[in-house]
């Protein structure tokens, strides 16, 4: 089976994938937000979602396990946070990064940001820490190791996507979007990909190559990152959203397209595909949070399949 684990980090991105092979994937991290015992109380009480502290998560549900690779969409700090401290605390073997010249952000004075992460994240690059392979696979690379074997595509970026990224100085051009294919049943991950992005990939691939059951909504659902043609190709059974308390996504356009499920609303989101390729899910929080329940099939949401 394969096992998909949303954490709830507020604003920002973390999602571990466990693969049978024991390949353990972190895609992106984000621990800026991470609550103190008494503000965790406070929406226990509210029957709130409370964040987790993902480092906190990974090390207590994975402690014996190396990080085989961990995939940085992007160069964006709420998809970075914390990545000096998970890379101290648990070996990892690969680092994905897409080749970028972003500079310094440089505004860390009052930000939720630390320095230090953007500081290690170049050392990273420059291949200063010792143990961890850099790799920078682009759109359709191949390798003949692990990445297709675990059934892992990769859509996005290419070169024109990284070249407009680099033009507008706006990075989720260049996010990457991953399609992982497990006995058959497919589920999209898509950082923070940008409008342009999501239908560069719709203007590449056959819808039918595009479907997948299981989507990573991108750009944490916001309007600036939906297209309507790209969910048409998808036609995910189960959304989830990755998504801040008080901050806003397109319910209107994820509506029509299956199951959708928001950390802000059910907290951790744990997502299992079986062996019988039977698509189940549970959450931390609200309707579904004491047992697995079976997602419904493509044609239950979808006239043709």
């Amino acid at each position: 089976m394969l096992d998909f684990h949303f954490i709830n980090v507020g604003k920002g991105s973390c999602a571990i994938a466990d693969f049978s092979s024991g390949h353990l994937s972190v895609i992106d991290i984000d621990d800026s937000r991470a609550l103190s015992a008494k503000e965790k109380e406070s929406m226990r009480l509210l029957k709130k979602a409370e964040l987790t502290n993902p480092i906190d998560y990974i090390l207590r549900n994975f402690s014996g396990e190396e990080i085989f690779r961990f995939i940085l969409t992007h160069p964006d700090m709420d998809h970075m946070s914390g990545i000096k401290t998970l890379f101290e605390k648990k070996y990892v073997r690969n680092l994905w990064d897409v080749p970028n010249h972003k500079p310094d952000p440089e505004s860390w004075d009052n930000s939720p940001y630390d320095k230090n992460d953007w500081d290690f994240y170049q050392s990273l690059r420059e291949k200063k820490v010792k143990g961890t392979n850099i790799v920078n696979p682009l759109r359709n690379a191949t390798a003949d190791c692990c990445w297709v074997q675990d059934g892992i595509k990769i859509l996005s970026p290419d070169k024109v996507l990284m070249e407009k990224a680099e033009e507008s100085e706006e990075y989720d051009h260049l996010s990457y979007v991953i399609q992982i294919n497990y006995n058959g049943v497919r589920a999209m991950l898509t950082g923070d990909a940008s409008k342009p992005a999501l239908d560069n990939i719709v203007a590449n691939y056959k819808a039918e190559n595009l479907q997948s059951s299981i989507l990573l909504a991108p750009g944490h659902g916001s309007k600036n990152h939906v297209s309507k043609d790209f969910l048409e190709a998808v036609k995910p059974r189960l959304t989830v959203v990755s998504v801040a308390e008080n901050v806003d996504y397109d319910s209107d356009a994820y509506k029509n397209y299956g199951r959708v499920l928001s950390t802000k609303y059910y907290g951790n989101i744990r997502v299992r595909i079986k062996e019988n390729k039977e698509v189940v899910f549970r959450t931390q929080f609200q309707n579904y949070n004491e047992n697995w329940y079976v997602s419904k099939q493509r044609s239950d949401y979808y006239k043709s399949t």
